[in-house]
């Protein structure tokens, strides 16, 4: 799937009801409270932080791609929506392995051993051990020389390469695909291909390239959870996620545990009230068992939950005019926890473009 089909899938999701920068620090994979609850409230986990290098220029090329082929509009107060061209298209796209949720960007670590490895073995294997490594990361190089001195210790080289290459082969991806894939692996006498150089020699757009290459070590390391081999296994260890939280967010969620208040916990953490209100709304959307009761009277929570659906909207703007007695926070805490209870375990079929949480903008 192209970048731009990429965009449009997420602009569907939040069809009228965001910024453009919102799908932007989406894609970055932003850990800001606002863009954790928007991949909450519009079911779109797939997409968050898969291109955590994502420059800003690449993004408004595609955005202004989309709007210059009526695919989106903009509404007067700036929110992006899909045209009825736009809503055809987004109907007709084809499924999406993306886990971004899952790995938000440490799959560039998987590659950055997978390629060093190789180009270890590569050149150890003819005799040479006086290389340039493919990665200058003191932390990549250290996890590649305990592979050497653990699993790898005593394989031979073609037993290794066989492994990845019956890996790599059992997630079904197309030949082209593998090959465009192989194509950025270095090996003894051959560099791997920049971006720029694969693009002119398979016509694809870096852009394009860089989002089959994310999605392919998705569906890569999707494959190997579900049937793990040792050297893979070992190459791939620690890059999904182990918490939904953020590191900031699970030591306010310890604090809150052991009893401390919010005004407490934010002064213990010396941080700004906004911040840990950002914590909480984190946990919220993360923790099954969160309180929300201490917070909002359970009429005011079904209250929110019925006109969400009747406006169909998640705009915090557009129910706060509806409810002035509460305050933002805890609207939000309210729609973080009826994005969850929508979506009971908090993700859809990454696959189905314009399915947003419940919010009426279905395709």
């Amino acid at each position: 799937m192209s970048f731009d089909d990429i965009l449009l899938n997420i602009i569907s999701r939040l069809d009228g009801e965001r910024y453009k920068h919102a799908a932007f620090h989406l894609m970055k994979g932003k850990r800001s409270g606002q863009t954790l609850q928007d991949t909450e409230y519009y079911r779109l986990h797939p997409f968050f932080g898969m291109l955590p290098s994502l420059h800003a220029n690449d993004f408004n090329r595609c955005y202004q791609r989309l709007m210059a082929s009526g695919l989106i509009a903009e509404k007067e107060d700036g929110t992006v929506f899909l045209t009825a061209d736009g809503r055809k298209r987004a109907s007709s796209l084809g499924p999406v392995r993306l886990n971004g949720w899952v790995y938000r960007g440490m799959e560039q670590v998987f590659f950055a051993r997978l390629a060093l490895t190789i180009q270890t073995v590569s050149h150890v294997s003819a005799g040479d051990r006086m290389f340039m490594p493919v990665s200058a990361d003191p932390a990549v190089q250290r996890d590649v020389r305990n592979l050497f001195g653990t699993v790898l210790r005593g394989r031979k080289p073609v037993e290794i390469a066989l492994e990845i290459c019956e890996g790599l082969e059992s997630t079904g991806m197309e030949d082209d695909r593998l090959s465009r894939f192989a194509a950025r692996l270095t090996g003894k006498g051959m560099s791997g291909m920049t971006w720029h150089q694969l693009s002119g020699l398979t016509g694809m757009s870096e852009m394009d390239l860089k989002v089959e290459w994310v999605e392919s070590l998705h569906i890569w390391l999707d494959a190997i959870a579900d049937n793990p081999t040792p050297i893979l296994s070992a190459l791939s260890r620690g890059v999904r996620a182990e918490s939904p939280l953020t590191d900031s967010a699970k030591k306010t969620d310890e604090l809150y545990r052991a009893g401390m208040g919010m005004p407490e916990i934010a002064q213990r953490r010396n941080l700004k009230m906004s911040t840990i209100e950002d914590h909480f709304v984190e946990i919220a959307i993360n923790d099954p068992t969160f309180p929300l009761r201490k917070f909002a009277a359970p009429e005011d929570i079904e209250a929110v939950r019925n006109e969400a659906d009747r406006l169909a909207t998640r705009k915090l703007s557009v129910l706060k005019k509806s409810f002035p007695g509460l305050s933002y926070f805890q609207l939000r805490l309210i729609l973080a926890r009826l994005g969850k209870e929508d979506g009971q375990d908090g993700y859809d079929d990454p696959g189905k473009p314009g399915q947003p949480a419940k919010t009426g903008h279905g395709l």
